[in-house]
């Protein structure tokens, strides 16, 4: 095993390749604020049959270190990058709409009719919830695809929608909507879900080989 280090210009943080049974890790080490390092799994890199290593900690630690960190957790890393292939993995000049790969220019001309298409679809959803007073908006999100504002009563649907089946985006919509009535997570909260989107189960998991797109 080997491994090299260089300083990434494109992104502020180092980075090695290490090369360990046959598999080149990226490695993503970033200065952090928490008491403890941070090991988490990043972008699936097909072409060395891996993923990247994001490696966190407030404190400096050397390559040899994370290096040891990383053998010591190389079973869940294997087990993180499994799930990852299973996760829709775009080339550079795809774009992906409602399900379906497209090219960028497709994508773009598109992208401002998905989105009144969306609001449309929100206002149906919306009069079958019995759900009126909430302000809709919209904007680009990288972790969320929906959140919902029980203070200020607006409903924030992340852009990315555009890229999911329509069955997943009318998911998104009832999840936040349901929220209207229940604002956690709890049994109750999926009871209330499931009158609006009985298959919200099998949209639960479809939903997340989408989330390394946006």
């Amino acid at each position: 095993m080997y491994y090299n280090s260089y300083m990434s210009k494109l992104v502020k943080v180092r980075q090695f390749n290490y090369n360990c049974d046959g598999k080149t890790y990226v490695v993503n080490v970033k200065r952090g604020k928490g008491k403890y390092y941070r090991l988490s799994v990043g972008k699936l890199l097909k072409e060395h049959n891996t993923c990247e290593v994001n490696f966190t900690s407030k404190s400096k630690i050397s390559d040899n270190e994370i290096i040891a960190i990383i053998n010591k957790h190389l079973d869940w890393l294997n087990k993180q990058f499994n799930k990852k292939e299973a996760m829709i993995c775009l080339k550079d000049n795809e774009a992906m709409l409602h399900g379906e790969v497209v090219s960028h220019e497709v994508f773009n001309s598109c992208f401002e009719n998905e989105i009144d298409y969306i609001k449309r679809r929100y206002l149906e959803l919306a009069k079958i919830a019995r759900v009126k007073g909430i302000s809709l908006k919209f904007r680009k999100m990288k972790s969320r695809w929906g959140s919902y504002n029980k203070t200020k009563k607006i409903i924030t649907l992340n852009k990315w929608l555009v890229i999911l089946p329509y069955e997943l985006i009318d998911y998104v919509i009832c999840h936040e909507l349901t929220h209207h009535y229940v604002f956690n997570h709890s049994k109750e909260f999926y009871n209330q879900l499931s009158t609006l989107y009985p298959d919200y189960l099998n949209a639960r998991k479809a939903i997340k080989k989408y989330s390394d797109i946006i």
